[in-house]
């Protein structure tokens, strides 16, 4: 893999690698605020890398839901570096959704799969999931861990 940008004045840092959509990125410099930061961007990886896994494991497992939806949150230190201290990956599904395989597929993604938010954890960030199916809170806050253990 191999990525390269530019900075644009005014603007931020631009992606420049062939064959891509570019993308922008705010930097302190610019100030942007129409463009993600960098950590932003780290949180949107973090939550397409593990929906990416937890849909395919649901299709695996012929679980039928009609829609997924993903929502990532992040705190970070007060002091530099500002690194991420807590995570917490928010999974929405409606639809024929069975909680435990919905938990299965959230557990492996965060603890065997999904290689950002592994990173991430490795970095000293507490990293937690929250689970709602059909407008129903089933999981909050809870360690990736314990998805794949006794259910709550």
């Amino acid at each position: 893999m191999k990525v390269s940008f530019e900075y644009v004045e005014n603007g931020g840092f631009q992606s420049n690698v062939p064959g891509k959509v570019p993308v922008t990125l705010k930097n302190s410099i610019a100030n942007n605020t129409d463009n993600f930061s960098p950590t932003e961007h780290l949180l949107l990886a973090m939550g397409g890398c593990s929906s990416d896994d937890v849909v395919g494991i649901l299709l695996k497992m012929k679980v039928a839901f009609k829609t997924f939806r993903c929502e990532v949150t992040g705190d970070r230190a007060d002091e530099h570096p500002k690194t991420l201290t807590h995570v917490n990956i928010h999974y929405f599904l409606e639809g024929d959704v069975d909680k435990e395989k919905a938990r299965k597929a959230i557990g492996l993604s965060l603890t065997k799969y999904c290689s950002v938010s592994i990173i991430v954890k490795r970095g000293g960030a507490d990293l937690s999931y929250s689970l709602t199916i059909n407008n129903q809170n089933i999981d909050t806050e809870r360690d990736p861990e314990e998805a794949l253990a006794t259910p709550a």
